[in-house]
């Protein structure tokens, strides 16, 4: 079994924390597609393996749907090229534009 740093443990434990404010303040729905009858998922718009600083941003997570069997997720969509068939798109992309201008400009369509 793979040994948790104490910084990785920090840092799930204040995720949680993030998480469950999230779930307080925020509809249960996908920002992608509006629908709440789907599994959910917290989603990081600027990944989190490219801004550390930007994992426990609440401006940064947002609840996508998962992918179940033929039906393919707006989590997916979000990490291809067609996010922009996602109804938070524009509000994402402002949010990168702001935070990491050179991450908008990698994936911008």
């Amino acid at each position: 079994m793979k040994k948790i740093s104490d910084k990785q443990k920090k840092e799930k434990r204040e995720l949680s924390i993030i998480y469950d404010q999230i779930a307080s303040e925020r509809g249960h729905y996908c920002c992608g597609c509006g629908r709440s009858d789907v599994p959910l998922s917290h989603s990081h718009i600027i990944p989190r393996s490219r801004r550390k600083d930007l994992v426990t941003d609440k401006n940064n997570i947002q609840y996508l749907c998962l992918s179940i069997g033929e039906r393919t997720g707006c989590h997916q969509f979000w990490e291809s090229k067609q996010r922009t068939k996602l109804l938070c798109y524009h509000s994402n992309m402002q949010y990168i534009l702001e935070v990491d201008t050179e991450y908008y400009f990698l994936i911008i369509d």
